[in-house]
């Protein structure tokens, strides 16, 4: 990351934080907050039908939305009615309803948080995983025969 950029991040970051310091106890509506890798590409972005400051620079969310990227590209979508976001640690959580959707499946459950330093999600309860139907004829999700094994070597016999 040049100076520059890393000067602009700072920046940036020191502004939405004293932003949300001035703004506890309000809310907005079409809230959105991407963030860049090193290399100035979008790494992830979060949305909020609204959102509103809390104490520590928390922020509740409603209509949540996160976009996860990878190569320029959306990965996964994350989706929940309501959830407390943390800026400072990139983390989210909620009790409610969690929908995770990826090219090959989704994720569903009650429950969750998220760290969006590693990009990871833990859904607390009734999680479940739906895949996609063509990865059958992909053969990822049928099993095939399995490959023959060597013969086994003979014991060595005792000589008496």
């Amino acid at each position: 990351m040049s100076w520059r950029r890393a000067a602009l991040a700072a920046a940036f970051l020191g502004w939405a934080m004293a932003a949300a310091a001035q703004m506890e106890g309000q809310t907005v509506t079409g809230f959105r907050l991407p963030e860049y890798d090193e290399d100035g590409k979008l790494k992830q972005q979060l949305y909020g039908q609204t959102a509103t400051f809390l104490q520590d620079g928390i922020i509740q969310l409603t209509g949540l939305k996160i976009e996860i990227f990878r190569k320029g590209e959306v990965t996964a979508r994350v989706y929940s009615s309501l959830c407390a976001y943390d800026p400072k640690r990139k983390r989210a959580a909620s009790k409610q309803h969690i929908r995770v959707v990826t090219e090959k499946a989704v994720l569903t459950g009650d429950g969750f948080a998220w760290n969006g330093e590693t990009q990871q999600f833990q859904i607390f309860e009734n999680a479940k995983v739906t895949l996609d139907g063509q990865m059958d004829t992909q053969g990822l999700v049928a099993p095939g025969p399995a490959p023959e094994a060597p013969p086994a070597a003979e014991p060595d016999a005792k000589e008496e």
